[in-house]
């Protein structure tokens, strides 16, 4: 199971928020970083790949006796 793309981008969050105590710009770009990546994680967990089956499950074609009689 692949990581969200999104989660990748975890990992740069607090070096960014180390690097903007160097100046404004570093400051506001960190924030802005922060905001898009939570943004991402949020809208990928609103929308999963995973869908409900609509159809009804195929029947079986081979039926296992497992509480029958043995022969």
């Amino acid at each position: 199971m692949k990581p969200p793309r999104s989660a990748l981008l975890g990992p740069l969050i607090a070096p960014l928020f180390i690097l903007a105590r160097q100046g404004r710009v570093f400051e506001v770009f960190a924030f802005v970083f922060t905001f898009v990546t939570i943004f991402l994680l949020l809208a990928e967990s609103l929308h999963p790949k995973v869908q409900l089956r609509k159809k009804p499950l195929p029947a079986p074609s081979v039926r296992l006796d497992i509480d029958g009689s043995s022969n």
